[in-house]
């Protein structure tokens, strides 16, 4: 590398000391300098000396003289026209290369990464999107992103097998406690409907209680739930769906006297 910069401040020597001579000198150089390459030419024609390897200076020079010199074919002698061409070929390439090299994204600060740990450490249960919240409200300046900030905290491991609760642990412990209800209908000879409502518990799938009506609303179902729990039986959760007798504010308020919480059915659901 050194012996590349030196090479090419002797160029610029040169370059800059022929413009303080005469034409008669200039030529007289180009003289001098031509009879010396010509006779190291013959000698590497007659193999008393071996073909010079061009240095990338060398390169980088030729390629700046073919641009801007006219006739720069007729005083290239050691390597070919079609090589130069070459080096400028490469030379482009590798200058797009640099400039379009992605450089990604910028560094966090070491600052920052301490911080995001510390957070994490205080409270395990935050996830990444809530630190970088936090970040954002201390008014961090290069809060990195939650895909990111999880990269640097310790996943919370999940619960063992004998913690996990799943679904049908849930309904082994509970189901003592949930009731649903729902209506049936049923049509009679005169095809008029007949709405049967059904209670039913989630224990042993028994039958609480049913009953019969051509009317039903909300007063109605509320009295069937009186009937279904006396002396205190009632359940703690009550499944039901969206139908207005269900969802009205009397039956809503009554349950909740009742200390019965209501939980409804997504819509369009069986």
């Amino acid at each position: 590398m050194f012996q590349n910069i030196l090479s090419l401040v002797r160029v610029l020597f040169y370059f800059l000391k022929s413009l303080f001579l005469s034409n008669i000198q200039k030529d007289l150089e180009i003289l001098a300098l031509r009879s010396q390459l010509a006779l190291l030419q013959q000698d590497i024609i007659n193999g008393k000396h071996p073909k010079p390897i061009p240095t990338k200076t060398f390169r980088l020079l030729w390629v700046f003289i073919s641009k801007h010199l006219l006739n720069w074919k007729s005083a290239l002698i050691i390597v070919k026209p079609q090589t130069v061409v070459g080096w400028h070929r490469t030379a482009f390439k590798f200058f797009w290369k640099l400039k379009s090299q992605k450089r990604g994204r910028p560094q966090i600060s070491q600052q920052t990464i301490a911080l995001i740990k510390r957070i994490h450490k205080e409270n395990l249960l935050l996830s990444p999107e809530k630190i970088h919240e936090q970040l954002t409200n201390l008014e961090i300046t290069d809060a990195p992103s939650p895909n990111t900030i999880a990269k640097y905290i310790r996943a919370v491991k999940p619960p063992n097998e004998n913690r996990q609760q799943f679904w049908r642990n849930f309904l082994f412990n509970h189901r003592s406690k949930i009731w649903a209800m729902d209506f049936l209908v049923i049509p009679t000879l005169t095809f008029k409907p007949l709405f049967v409502l059904l209670i039913l518990s989630h224990d042993r799938r028994k039958i609480e209680h049913f009953n019969v009506t051509a009317n039903p609303t909300s007063i109605w179902v509320a009295q069937q739930i009186r009937e279904a729990t006396p002396y205190g039986t009632e359940p703690k959760y009550l499944i039901h769906d969206n139908d207005r007798a269900f969802t009205s504010k009397f039956f809503q308020d009554f349950l909740l006297s009742a200390n019965i919480k209501s939980i409804r059915t997504a819509f369009r659901s069986p």
